[in-house]
């Protein structure tokens, strides 16, 4: 489960490195993924 995190972290890190100028893209997708993660968590609860 580790390793699938920070994979996601690496790519996301990656796609904001490639997308910096458009922050707000970064930022509605680190949203995106933070929502994801917070349903996922609950999920395997």
């Amino acid at each position: 489960m580790n390793a699938v995190i920070s994979e996601i972290l690496l790519s996301g890190f990656t796609i904001n490195s490639l997308l910096r100028r458009r922050s707000h893209l970064v930022q509605s997708f680190s949203v995106s993924f933070l929502y994801w993660f917070y349903v996922y968590d609950i999920s395997s609860s």
